[in-house]
């Protein structure tokens, strides 16, 4: 697979990502999450400090509907692909939040998965 044809495929990964959580499609955002996914967090809505959550509580917050289901604008600004792992640099907004997120990928087997994502999660002014 060329770079040209591996971005691509980050970039629909990372769309896949975010709009199946935006539209709590949990069957469709398992696919694209690789079985050690963490979510990162500085801060749980109003609690303060880190919050490390696995693929199994990250889809358990999107079933009980205290995550997603608010569509997001999805704006990256920079992907770093090497090899079989990609960051990407990414901005989310809804309308009364803003993600400024660090998505690492993985590439396994041909596909790739979502294997980190670190938000920094702001309310809009």
């Amino acid at each position: 697979m060329t770079t040209m044809n591996c971005s691509i495929a980050i970039i629909q990964a990372i769309h896949t990502f975010v709009n199946a959580a935006d539209t709590r499609n949990t069957s469709v955002l398992a696919a694209v999450m690789h079985d050690a996914y963490q979510n990162i967090q500085d801060g749980f809505f109003e609690q303060k400090g880190i919050f490390i959550f696995s693929k199994t509580r990250y889809i358990e917050l999107i079933e009980t509907k205290r995550f997603g289901g608010s569509p997001r604008t999805i704006k990256i600004e920079s992907i770093d692909e090497r090899g079989n792992i990609a960051i990407a640099k990414v901005i989310l907004e809804s309308e009364l939040l803003c993600f400024s997120s660090n998505i690492t990928l993985v590439n396994e087997n041909s596909e790739w998965k979502v294997l980190y994502n670190v938000p920094n999660i702001r309310k809009k002014s």
